[in-house]
C-alpha cells in the first residue's frame, strides 16, 4: 500500500469536505441576513429609499358589499332635460347604460373646474349627487359611485367593467358634448367587518410589488372598494385601499387579500 498516496487522498477529501461546509455556511449566513433585512420595519425601509406619506386612515375593519346594475325607467330617462338619449339596446330590451349627447356643449371653466362639474352632473345627470369626481383627462372626465362616502373603483378602460360611473365626453373645443352612465342600486354589506390591512401594511404591500419606486412620495391614502367577483347582473366588491403616488400614479391594494394592481 502506498502511504503517502493514501495520505494525498484523504487530505483532499477534506478538503471538499471543507469547502462544502464552508459554502453551506456562508450560504446560512447570507439568508439569515436577507431574512434580518425582510423583517426590519417597513418605516426604516421607506425611509432610506426616500419615500415619504403623510397621516395615514387609521382603519382595520371593513367589509365586502353586493349591488346589482340598474336598469334605468322610461321615466327616469324621460326627465331628462336638454339632451338626446342615443338607444344602444334593441326595443323592450332593459337599459343599464345610458347614453346622451346634449343639446348645446357645456363650456368649462378655465380655473377650478370642479366645483362647476358637481353642480353640473348633480342637476343633469340621474342621481348625479351618488357619483364622486375622479379624473379629468383630455377628452373625458370620469367620475365614480360612492357607497357611505367611500368610491367604487373601476377599470375605465373595460367597456364591459363599468358598473357606476360617469363618462363625461368632450370635444376639442373642451365642451362637454355627450355622456355615459351606470350605476349600482341595491348596495348592501354582505358580511361582518373583519380584519383588514392597515394603510401602512397596504403601502408595504406596493413597497414589495417594486410599485414604489426611491424618492417617491405617498401623496394619498383612501379606502375603497373593487370588483371582486363580476357576475352578469350582481357584483361583488372588495374593500380596497387606493394608493397615488407623486399625486399621478394609482396604484390598488386588496385590503382583505393584499394583492397589488394597477388600473387597466
Amino acid at each position: 500500500m502506498d502511504w503517502s498516496k493514501t495520505k494525498t487522498i484523504f487530505i483532499i477529501a477534506f478538503l471538499v469536505l471543507d469547502v462544502f461546509l464552508a459554502i453551506q455556511f456562508f450560504t446560512k449566513q447570507k439568508e439569515a441576513n436577507i431574512e434580518i433585512i425582510q423583517k426590519s420595519p417597513i418605516q426604516d425601509q421607506l425611509k432610506q429609499d426616500n419615500i415619504t406619506y403623510g397621516d395615514l386612515p387609521k382603519i382595520d375593519k371593513a367589509t365586502y358589499i353586493t349591488g346589482k346594475r340598474k336598469e334605468f325607467t322610461k321615466k327616469e330617462i324621460g326627465s331628462l332635460k336638454n339632451q338626446t338619449i342615443v338607444s344602444t339596446q334593441n326595443e323592450g330590451e332593459p337599459v343599464y347604460r345610458l347614453e346622451a349627447t346634449f343639446d348645446d356643449p357645456i363650456t368649462l371653466p378655465e380655473t377650478n373646474p370642479a366645483s362647476m362639474l358637481n353642480q353640473f352632473v348633480t342637476e343633469n345627470i340621474l342621481f348625479g349627487d351618488k357619483y364622486s369626481l375622479w379624473k379629468i383627462e383630455d377628452y373625458q372626465i370620469i367620475y365614480f359611485q360612492q357607497f357611505e362616502g367611500k368610491t367604487i373603483f373601476q377599470s375605465i378602460l373595460d367597456q364591459n367593467g363599468r358598473i357606476g360611473m360617469v363618462l363625461l365626453r368632450l370635444n376639442e373645443k373642451k365642451e362637454i358634448v355627450s355622456y355615459e352612465q351606470t350605476m349600482l342600486e341595491g348596495i348592501q354589506e354582505i358580511q361582518e367587518n373583519e380584519n383588514v390591512l392597515s394603510a401602512l401594511k397596504a403601502i408595504e404591500a406596493a413597497y414589495n410589488a417594486h410599485e414604489i419606486s426611491p424618492n417617491s412620495e405617498v401623496s394619498k391614502v383612501e379606502l375603497g372598494y373593487f370588483t371582486h367577483i363580476p357576475l352578469s347582473n350582481v357584483q361583488i366588491m372588495a374593500p380596497t385601499w387606493h394608493i397615488v403616488i407623486n399625486e399621478k400614479e394609482d396604484i390598488f391594494v386588496n385590503a382583505s387579500e393584499g394583492i397589488v394592481s394597477r388600473p387597466d
